[in-house]
């Protein structure tokens, strides 16, 4: 497994599972790829979620009000 805190790297690994679940007849190497693109796209979804949480808590955001 790669170690990122890239969501979209997790989603690059997810479809390229899902790609080679598709393009084999072996079923238990389906049922792994499909099982590998699972928690690739879990993981994806895990780190987005932590910077959705991050970013919520981050002061660095202002707004400007102009004059006019």
């Amino acid at each position: 497994m790669i170690i990122t805190d890239n969501p979209a790297a997790y989603l690059e690994r997810a479809e390229m599972h899902e790609q080679l679940a598709a393009g084999t007849s072996d079923e238990p190497a389906r049922k792994m790829h499909l099982a590998m693109a699972a928690e690739y796209r879990r993981k994806a979804a895990e780190i987005g979620a932590l910077s959705i949480a991050r970013s919520g808590t981050d002061h660095g955001l202002k707004l400007h009000a102009s004059a006019g």
